[in-house]
């Protein structure tokens, strides 16, 4: 399968290399950090590695606590990656942090072509915002409502610094320059938690992963709304949604068997269309995608993140059929009800 890729973009000093910390941090800690976490950054000093201290010469890569290896970005991308990849085996996600300055749609369109398309997807593009630095970035220019714009996710950040007022009022900012993705004010560590759980599989059975609840004064998930996706399809629709019980600081997860075939392309247009609450979701599928001309069908993994989907083929799963939802307000009613919206009338749907 592909790896999964999440490009962290943000104007600068909106806080993506603290993400990046707490998160390598997080995994220093952990006792149980499954697979090999790479992060491609511009310069290892704001990640606490001295690139000095490497032999002239060597290959820009270091290995870090927690099952990291980290490398610095070169002028060219597909290099950069394909080397991580080649010499990494056993990368199995990858968190790219641009500049503070860089547009992420470019990025992203080579990401997608070969030679990377047949190596990496795009998960999510997650933009972060610092709510007091909002105004003076918008004011040097195009850039940072670029970067929103272009977001899957937007993470707000600094919200132990920010007054609630000013937090929330950059909030509603963001949701109407991005009104396609989810954005989240999250204490820290809770960022770091949505950040995890967006680069792994979320669990299939169970409660989900718990965060604290945040301090009194401090926003929590900001507004949502519904995203666009990797395929040509455009989208308008809105979803309100009421925190479920316990779950308006936290996640939950829903999980059901797929026992008939879909088209692809619908199903990817359902899942879509899953209301913004859905955050993380993961289905493995027999499908036929009509996009290729040909009827045979295939085994395929269809994954959204915030706003994105996107699909990929896989050898056919020895737990057979299933979808999984991870996120604030999830369920399995909504789960079932875009599988129906996809069958293949030959397994029982008009």
């Amino acid at each position: 399968m592909k790896v999964p890729l999440i490009v962290l973009t943000g104007f600068l000093g909106a806080g993506k290399t603290s993400l990046v910390n707490r998160l390598i941090a997080r995994r220093a800690a952990s006792a149980d950090a499954a697979g090999k976490l790479a992060i491609i950054v511009n310069e290892f000093g704001a990640i606490g590695v001295d690139a000095d201290l490497l032999p002239r010469g060597a290959a820009r890569q270091v290995e870090l606590p927690g099952g990291c290896v980290c490398c610095v970005l070169s002028d060219d991308l597909d290099r950069t990656v394909l080397e991580i990849l080649d010499g990494n085996p056993e990368v199995d996600t990858i968190v790219l942090e641009t500049t503070g300055v860089a547009e992420p749609i470019p990025i992203v369109w080579t990401l997608e072509r070969p030679p990377l398309d047949q190596r990496v997807r795009v998960a999510a593009i997650v933009t972060v915002v610092d709510p007091l630095s909002w105004p003076a970035a918008r004011a040097t220019g195009p850039v940072a409502d670029i970067q929103v714009e272009g977001a899957d996710v937007v993470l707000v950040s600094k919200l132990d610094l920010a007054p609630p007022a000013v937090t929330a009022e950059v909030v509603a900012e963001l949701a109407r320059l991005a009104p396609h993705a989810p954005v989240l004010a999250l204490p820290a560590a809770a960022a770091v938690d949505w950040l995890e759980a967006a680069l792994r599989d979320p669990p299939e059975r169970g409660g989900g992963h718990g965060h604290d609840e945040a301090a009194p004064g401090e926003p929590g998930p900001g507004p949502h709304a519904h995203g666009d996706h990797d395929h040509d399809h455009d989208h308008d629709h809105d979803h309100d949604h009421p925190s479920a019980p316990g779950a308006r600081h936290g996640y939950v997860s829903a999980a059901i068997p797929v026992t008939a075939a879909v088209d692809l392309e619908r199903f990817e247009d359902a899942v879509a269309a899953l209301p913004a609450s859905y955050f993380r979701v993961k289905a493995i599928v027999a499908a036929v995608d009509p996009r290729t001309g040909s009827p045979a069908r295939g085994w395929f993994a269809v994954h959204r993140v915030g706003g994105r989907v996107s699909s990929e083929p896989v050898a056919a799963p020895a737990a057979g059929a299933r979808m999984v939802g991870l996120g604030p307000v999830v369920d399995a009613a909504g789960l079932a009800a875009t599988i129906a919206q996809a069958v293949l009338p030959s397994d029982g749907a008009g």
